[in-house]
This record gives C-alpha cells, structure tokens and sequence, in this order.
C-alpha cells in the first residue's frame, strides 16, 4: 500500500483529491489489457492510505446532504468558515486544525469480500480502532476505544471519528476523521442536529455526545500524539510505498485539477441542496 501523508493548501483542493484517488484508479482498471484480461494491473495494486488535516476549521457536507437541515449557515458565513460537499455520503461533519483525516483507497479486485458493506466497515474501522488504540497504550493512555453504530469509533460512548465511502466500480475510498485535539465548540456553533442519528446516540446533543481523544486533562502532548497515530496507522495498514512512487500520481494531479475547475470552486455545485 502507498503512504500519501501530504496535506494541500485548500479544504476545496484536499476534498478533490480524494474524489481524484478513486475516480482515476477506478477508470486505470477499466482500460482494456489485451495481455492481461484479468485486470491484474500495476494500478490493481496499487492501495493508498492518505493521511492529511485541514488547515482550518471547513464544514464538510455529505454528497446528499441538505445545508438547510443540517448547516448553521448564518454562523459560518459570519466566521467566514467555508460550506464544502464532499464526494461520499453521509451527514456533515466540522473539521480543521486538531483533527486528522484519512483516506483508504481500497481496490475490490484484491479484495472482492469488502464489496459488501458490511465486511467493508467491519474491516477498515477494526483497522482504525486498532491504530488509535495502539497509540493510547504508547503514550500510556488508560482508553478503551470501541465501535459503535455503522462506523463510529468512541471512547466511554462518546464519538470522536465519523465516516464515509464512495464506491465505484473496481474501488472504493473510505475515509474519515478521528478528533484528537479539535476545538468542539465548532460542532455546535456550525452545525444543527443531525436528522438521522444513531440509536447509540440517545438524542444527546453535539456538546454531550462527541469527545476528543485527547481529553482537557490529558497530560499527552497533542502534535506528539497526532506522530504517534499517524505512525500507527501506517503500521496497520502496511503502507510501506512511498507516494512518489506511484505509476499513476500525475493522472491524480490531472483529475484533481478537473475536479477543481468544474466542481470544488463552484459554489452552486457546494450548494446545491
């Protein structure tokens, strides 16, 4: 697997590249190969674990999402905080600074099981557990980190890592947020309570229910945990192949850009339900 650890300037440019990730792999593996008729290509293997984090706080709606049931959009406009939408679905989310992103680009080809989505979260979110969990033990945190819901990971019940994927044909990108250090005042400030919430939930609002996992009192230094856990993930996933290796990063580059141009600018594309 590719290690992609790189974080672009802008909210619109990062969202774009992970759209870019799964939309050029997924077309690499449509292109015919009169050699090798089963699609067992460089790019069939080609997996990527991407980790990144927003430079500022940036409100991130879901593909479906409705900013008017779920954006306090008089809030953002005021602090100036952009209203993004993302490729995958979902419901919004708040990120930035304090708050790690990853990305799996996943290729069913080498592994046809997580097709279903079932077998899909089961097998990425144990992967992320398992990360978040190893890097409490080294920095001698007393956490015990669970799933709960679809794909929430939580400490004591309380949610500090949402999720989403897009599934495409030949691939799939799954990816998320894990809360170490943000500010949550973010969550109630920016954004209304969600329409549809998990039964784990129990109506509890933004304030109650999601944590870091780095709590106020934590005597663990929050850049130094952020190391630790990027270090851990890329030592669950295996993700040993440095990105500038990959074969197809320039096609990235290039779809990334499209992206960019006809969508990730656009404000009426952002706002369009």
């Amino acid at each position: 697997m590719l290690i992609h650890n790189h974080t672009l300037p802008t909210a619109e440019e990062n969202l774009a590249l992970d759209e870019a990730l799964v939309e050029v792999a997924d077309r690499r593996s449509l292109q015919t190969d009169p050699l090798n008729s089963d699609l067992e290509s460089d790019s069939g293997q080609e997996e990527v674990l991407r980790l990144w984090e927003l430079p500022s706080p940036c409100v991130v709606l879901g593909r479906a999402s409705r900013i008017a049931e779920e954006v306090n959009s008089a809030a953002c406009d005021g602090d100036g905080v952009p209203v993004l939408r993302r490729a995958s679905g979902g419901a919004t989310i708040v990120a930035g600074p304090g708050c790690l992103m990853y990305s799996v680009l996943i290729s069913y080809q080498k592994r046809p099981a997580w097709r279903g989505l079932d077998v899909a979260h089961h097998q990425v979110m144990s992967r992320i557990r398992d990360a978040v969990q190893n890097a409490a033990d080294s920095s001698d945190l007393s956490l015990q980190v669970q799933i709960q819901g679809t794909c929430d990971l939580t400490i004591e019940g309380r949610k500090f890592s949402g999720n989403a994927l897009r599934c495409k044909r030949n691939w799939m990108i799954y990816h998320g947020t894990i809360m170490v250090a943000m500010p949550l005042q973010w969550l109630s400030k920016y954004l209304l309570e969600p329409p549809r919430q998990p039964a784990y939930r129990e109506k509890r609002s933004h304030d109650t229910f999601v944590s870091n996992v780095l709590r106020h009192a934590s005597p663990v230094d929050s850049q130094a945990f952020m190391q630790e856990l990027e270090l851990q993930l890329v030592a669950t996933w295996k993700a040993d192949e440095p990105w500038e290796n990959c074969s197809w990063k320039n096609d990235v580059d290039v779809e990334t850009k499209r992206l960019l141009d006809e969508r990730y600018t656009k404000s009426d594309w952002h706002r369009s339900r």
